[in-house]
């Protein structure tokens, strides 16, 4: 198989998006490259690139699946960041998931600008809730004071909000509208910004 025809057919899988024309432009440049570089490695040992990987395929599905309906209910412990240590109020808002993990380094790298989100949107609707992996969550605060965390973030002590919304990578952005639908799922902390503003324009 010619390398540039396993390139080309693996952009394309990556160019389809949600069942919806609000989300046409946007892209996952980070996975684009990381599939890509993925990819050079497979052709080298033989990997047939027409085939991607089963599970792959079912998390795809299973996400695409959740477009457009009530999100899943956020069953989170060990709220920081919050009034009281209980979850914040989200009825009527904009909600940014952001899942992460406390062993994850782009995810703490991704901390200042999604704190810098947080200050522009706070007054217009939006809240941000940090979603944390079971495994590594003992260090969650720990790791929260220790970058700064500004935003609500809770622990998803067994996994189940995980399981609700088809995560399969840390960081991981969900995107839930004011109505309480999922909107997006599966983006890059580059689209969040874009959802978030797209949403506004709709009130």
């Amino acid at each position: 198989m010619a390398k540039g025809k396993s390139r080309n057919s693996w952009h394309a899988w990556l160019d389809c998006t949600w069942p919806s024309s609000t989300v046409s432009g946007m892209k996952n440049h980070f996975v684009r490259s990381t599939i890509t570089s993925l990819l050079l490695v497979a052709t080298a040992f033989g990997l047939s690139a027409e085939e991607p990987r089963l599970e792959s395929g079912k998390q795809r599905a299973a996400v695409s699946g959740l477009h457009g309906k009530p999100a899943p209910k956020l069953e989170l412990t060990q709220w920081l960041n919050t009034k009281g240590g209980k979850a914040p109020d989200t009825k009527g808002k904009i909600v940014v998931l952001d899942f992460w993990a406390t062993w994850c380094g782009p995810c703490i790298a991704s901390i200042p600008k999604t704190n810098k989100l947080r200050k522009k949107y706070a007054d217009k609707g939006v809240v941000i809730i940090g979603v944390c992996a079971s495994r590594g969550g003992e260090k969650m605060k720990q790791t929260a004071e220790q970058h700064g965390i500004e935003y609500p973030v809770a622990l998803d002590a067994d996994g189940k909000v995980v399981g609700a919304y088809a995560v399969n990578s840390y960081p991981d952005y969900y995107i839930i509208g004011s109505d309480g639908k999922l909107r997006w799922g599966d983006i890059a902390n580059a689209d969040v910004e874009k959802a978030i503003e797209h949403l506004l324009a709709e009130k």
